[in-house]
């Protein structure tokens, strides 16, 4: 059972990455674009980083939200019986 678990928990963790990974990419593609800029035209004003980060984000999530969704969805419906199981057997013990 303590593999099984320990299973689990990696591939929850390993889930995480993947879901937000997308998103951690977009903005940091959108920093490393608007430093670049920032830095050529020497504005230092953060405003100018933060709305392109923030669009990125939103549009990174508008794209990817379907396939994140579908990925937590199959890992939820395999975990609920696991639930189950590992209740039951606290419960009898």
């Amino acid at each position: 059972m303590t593999q099984s678990l320990a299973a689990l928990v990696r591939e929850a963790v390993l889930l995480a990455l993947l879901c937000a990974a997308p998103v951690l990419v977009a903005a940091l593609v959108a920093g490393v674009i608007t430093g670049l800029l920032g830095a050529f035209t020497q504005i230092q004003d953060p405003a100018v980083s933060l709305v392109p980060r923030v669009a990125a984000v939103g549009i990174a999530l508008a794209l990817f939200a379907p396939s994140i969704a579908r990925q937590l969805e199959a890992f939820a419906t395999r975990l609920w019986p696991l639930v189950a199981v590992i209740g039951a057997g606290a419960g009898a013990g």
